[in-house]
């Protein structure tokens, strides 16, 4: 079983910008019918905290496999396989290659949606809550707790978010203890309270004197690289709930 191996060593975390990387085979299974291999690294981002995972290749000797879904199952990330050639064995010495642009265009729209929850909360005067998120390769979105609507202030919104774009911030990742991550997200209208209780040291990324909150995901290093931010559209979910959406433009 997955959640007998050991941990996966995640190459994600030391390394965002890295695209291919060398392993060691050390579980073959199936799931549901999936087959899915177990590494001993990965670079492969699996599914969580509204990012989706990546996508690539994980080539052997005499085989290869078209990663198509990675999830993290216990501790360890299990690449399952759109499609098989070959033969891929336990014990194996294997190269991954994540889909770049797939990556990169998640780290830049998941960078957008920090950027994002402060800039409609300085556009409005009021420290919104969140309340849903998603990332995904052509835009992103968020959800605010929000009785009116924030058509009127797309300009306003696009201009704030932007010009953290051009000052270039940089893109921080801090592991603290809960308490006083809670404390540290406070001072951005953030807090712990959707993290499991049992999750003692948090990971935070921190946009510079901008935002910060608690995310497991991956993201650029600095904001210069979105490029432009452009606001694709805002409207009403529900009583109370008010989504926008966005993306990455080239400047």
């Amino acid at each position: 079983m997955a959640k007998e191996t050991p941990p996966t060593r995640l190459l994600y975390y030391e390394d965002v910008y890295l695209k291919e990387f060398e392993g060691r085979v050390l579980k073959t299974l199936k799931i549901d019918d999936q087959y899915g291999i177990i590494l001993d690294r990965t670079a492969f981002y699996p599914t969580g905290g509204g990012q989706p995972a990546d996508t690539g290749v994980i080539k052997g000797k005499n085989g290869e496999i078209k990663v198509a879904i990675v999830q993290m199952v216990g501790e360890a990330v299990v690449h399952f396989a759109g499609e098989v050639k070959g033969e891929i064995r336990e014990g194996e010495e294997v190269m991954g290659v994540i889909d770049w642009n797939r990556r990169y265009a998640l780290m830049r729209n998941h960078t957008i949606a920090h950027i994002m929850g402060e800039a409609v909360r300085k556009a409005t005067g009021i420290p919104l809550r969140i309340i849903g998120s998603g990332i995904d390769v052509d835009k992103a979105r968020l959800d605010f707790a929000y009785e009116g609507s924030l058509g009127p202030l797309l300009p306003k919104i696009e201009e704030i978010a932007n010009n953290v774009v051009k000052e270039n911030r940089t893109v921080e990742i801090k592991m603290m203890k809960r308490e006083e991550a809670q404390k540290y997200v406070e001072r951005f209208h953030e807090n712990l309270k959707l993290l499991p209780p049992q999750v003692q040291k948090v990971r935070i990324v921190e946009i510079k004197d901008w935002h910060a909150c608690a995310c497991g995901g991956t993201h650029l290093k600095s904001t210069g690289e979105i490029g432009f931010i452009k606001v694709l559209k805002t409207g009403s979910k529900g009583k109370g709930v008010e989504r926008i959406e966005f993306s990455a433009k080239e400047s």
